[in-house]
């Protein structure tokens, strides 16, 4: 019994020190990769490049500019800046510039690798879209989609039968398949107005659901025929363009137009849902749309048309792959990360190393254990399986089996 539970005490140690030594040690030396800001101007058609580090502003031909200059590259974004200098064009390209119209261009949205494994909220709201009041007020009832759909008191917890059946029989004659695979949209009051949610259904259909005074408003989006989509971010643009950015199982990045209920695919082919990072931002000309990995940044600019006008690539060495990482792959025979830039659940993420240095060094710890056996003058048949924990974990195993030594002589 005493040594069954001191090998429990010895894997808990190893599982602790697996998560706890690297992280100090990415702490200790890691250094981050400051990424180059890069902005399109509409004033000279380029990029534009800000490396905080160095603290230099150019586009991609080489051009350095001021402060000044680089915030004149960019009126669109720096509106109220030249606003207070007395800079701002009255005019760019030809058209006349216009607070208003400007604000309701602007726009930005960043949809991360971590959205795609997330919990999922199983209840939500669905606003009245047309209260006639000013600002938009908390429903007293919560729905959810699975054999049908369902609305719930939230004070008494019972469902709202007649407002479940009148739903769930106009889903039904739309077509809706039951249940409900994804459900997306903006369950907040903070927004201009409610355009419900975007349903996709066990048959991958896609459906528009809101309520218009009361009464249920269901809409089928045509889609591509084998096209299902991985995530839908739905946005609250002021000049309503459009309801969402949807990721399809293509890794392609759509917008679904309003009024016309148009699906349109972006050309941007090197985006991977799983392990990029996205941000669109939008003005009154250009969308720039910016997908990141852990080893290259690479910027689009689109027009108002969605058309590529321009893109630019910034490529850097990722630190794992540096010095300091390949010390870290050498020490450490693999580590275990209670979190992941990839999910928001919390759990043990395994990660193996490159290479395999860390084979040396778990024989040379092997062989400094096998000298403290001598040492202590243990009977070695007895210290065979802490030889065999220190050979598979390395400098986890060799810790954990010195913290907890094994008396048996």
């Amino acid at each position: 019994m005493t040594k069954l539970s001191r090998y429990i005490l010895v894997i808990i140690t190893v599982l602790t020190a697996s998560v706890i030594l690297p992280e100090l040690f990415w702490t200790a030396f890691d250094k981050p990769v400051k990424v180059p800001f890069v902005q399109y101007s509409c004033i000279i058609d380029d990029f534009t490049i800000f490396n905080s580090e160095e603290d230099t502003r150019t586009d991609t031909k080489g051009n350095s500019y001021t402060r000044k200059e680089y915030e004149a590259l960019l009126p669109l974004m720096y509106t109220r800046q030249l606003m207070i200098e007395e800079r701002f064009p009255d005019s760019i390209k030809g058209v006349e510039m216009d607070l208003h119209d400007l604000s309701k261009a602007r726009s930005y949205c960043r949809i991360k690798p971590r959205d795609f494994q997330a919990p999922l909220p199983q209840l939500y709201p669905l606003f009245e879209s047309e209260s006639g009041r000013a600002n938009l007020e908390l429903p007293s009832d919560l729905f959810r989609i699975s054999w049908r759909m369902e609305f719930i008191d939230a004070n008494t917890n019972k469902v709202n039968e007649e407002k479940s059946k009148k739903f769930s029989a106009t889903l039904y004659h739309k077509g809706f398949q039951f249940p409900a695979k994804q459900i997306a949209g903006l369950p907040t009051t903070r927004k201009s107005c409610d355009e419900g949610y975007f349903v996709v259904d066990s048959k991958d259909q896609l459906f528009h659901i809101k309520m218009i005074k009361g009464e249920p408003y269901i809409k089928k989006v045509d889609i591509p025929e084998g096209l299902s989509f991985k995530h839908i971010n739905c946005v609250d643009p002021k000049d309503k363009r459009y309801y969402a950015y949807f990721i399809g199982n293509n890794n392609g990045i759509y917008i679904l137009t309003q009024d016309e209920y148009k699906l349109v695919k972006w050309p941007i082919n090197d985006y991977v849902a799983e392990t990029n990072l996205l941000k669109i931002q939008s003005d009154y000309f250009n969308y720039t749309v910016t997908v990141s990995s852990d080893r290259m940044q690479k910027t689009y600019a689109l027009d108002k048309d969605f058309k590529v006008v321009n893109t630019h690539q910034y490529s850097w060495t990722p630190n794992e792959e540096q010095t300091v990482g390949k010390i870290s792959a050498s020490i450490f025979p693999f580590k275990f990360s209670l979190e992941s830039p990839y999910c928001r659940f919390i759990k043990l993420y395994p990660r193996m190393p490159k290479g395999y240095v860390w084979v040396i060094i778990n024989l040379i710890l092997v062989g400094c254990q096998l000298l403290l056996i001598k040492k202590r003058q243990s009977k070695f048949n007895n210290q065979i399986l802490d030889l065999v924990i220190v050979a598979a974990t390395g400098l986890f195993g060799f810790i954990a089996v010195n913290v907890f030594p094994n008396k048996l002589s």
